[in-house]
């Protein structure tokens, strides 16, 4: 069996539960993964998974030969979780007998079987799942969180960062995920700046900004804004070290981003700022170490928009203070012995 989800961290990472799912229903079965970097980093060593297929370099070359490899491992069922044109022309050149993948799209000519949504939005993890019921499965939609475990080597790294830093041990280390791709999901840098110092003054806390490749100016902005008890994290180009520093941090406040998935998938609380993003796609349901928080009350929020004619008002009159509350409501609901008895 061959699973495909290339990319975007938090896709991929999503796509883990139907995984395991599948993996249950079929304990014996080879379980392939096609993925692209560098969201493999975060798939090695996963159990669910025999091998996972690297698609490297898109040249022609390369997705000949790729072509080649699929159809030499037989696959008996393809199932495409991504849907868009390049994963259903994989799909169909695989020579599977039976091969799945969306219902909405276009070149649903590719599959033998569709994967229809539910009609309800929900938590992408759990829509997926539920999807395997156009392959003719009851899937257990219980167990729907993804699931990562830093390697000892990645938690060393973390460590040793951290000393490095001079954080003070027995403080809560809180991350700042500030940065995004999307102009529509980036709460100002400013804001971040003035939340980053109520939770120092206010809950003493320490300040960890996490930046990867292109998002250095903008970690170094908030961390200025912050001042005392505010660290750049050093730079992660590898997302196992990236989890390995989520791991050790008592909370992460993020902007909808692959960090936040990383944070869910270890268990790690997280407080996510939603604008042009619907919170149910990415919220898991009832997990109270994760909450989010938004301006309710735009008649455009969730617009689902890359551009905004707005001004971007969602995210700019969206206060620190407010953000601040919502972060004081999680770090008390996940102290140990609290309602969601999460990690400190």
């Amino acid at each position: 069996m061959l699973c495909i989800m290339l990319r975007r961290i938090g896709d991929v990472l999503l796509t883990l539960p139907a995984v395991r799912s599948l993996r249950s229903r079929f304990p014996e079965a080879e379980i392939d993964f096609l993925v692209e970097p560098p969201a493999h980093e975060l798939l090695a060593g996963n159990p669910d998974i025999t091998r996972l297929i690297v698609l490297g370099s898109k040249g022609p070359a390369n997705l000949v030969y790729l072509v080649r490899r699929l159809r030499a491992q037989r696959y008996d069922w393809v199932v495409d979780f991504m849907g868009n044109p390049r994963t259903a022309i994989f799909s169909f050149l695989s020579g599977a007998a039976l091969r799945a993948g969306p219902a909405r799209v276009s070149h649903r000519w590719a599959y033998t079987h569709l994967l229809r949504q539910p009609e309800v939005p929900c938590y992408s993890a759990l829509e997926k799942i539920r999807t395997l019921r156009g392959l003719g499965l009851e899937p257990d939609e219980r167990d729907f969180l993804p699931r990562i475990a830093p390697q000892a080597v990645d938690r060393d790294f973390a460590a040793a960062a951290l000393r490095g830093l001079g954080l003070e041990p027995g403080r809560p280390l809180i991350a700042f995920a500030p940065a995004s791709r999307r102009i529509t999901r980036q709460w100002p840098e400013r804001h971040y700046a003035e939340l980053g110092r109520l939770l120092r003054d206010r809950r003493g806390a320490e300040l960890l900004i996490l930046w990867g490749r292109g998002e250095e100016a903008v970690a170094r902005s908030v961390q200025g804004g912050i001042g005392s008890r505010a660290y750049l994290s050093p730079e992660t180009k590898d997302l196992r070290r990236l989890a390995g520093l989520i791991a050790s941090c008592r909370m992460l406040v993020t902007n909808c981003s692959g960090p936040k998935h990383i944070a869910v998938a270890l268990s790690v609380p997280t407080l996510t700022i939603h604008s042009s993003s619907d919170p149910r796609a990415w919220t898991p349901p009832g997990i109270p170490l994760h909450a989010f928080i938004r301006k309710e009350d735009l008649h455009c929020i969730g617009c689902r928009l890359n551009e905004c004619p707005y001004a971007l008002e969602c995210l700019r009159d969206l206060p620190a203070a407010e953000v601040f509350a919502a972060a004081e409501r999680l770090l008390a609901a996940t102290e140990p012995g609290g309602p969601a008895g999460g990690p400190v």
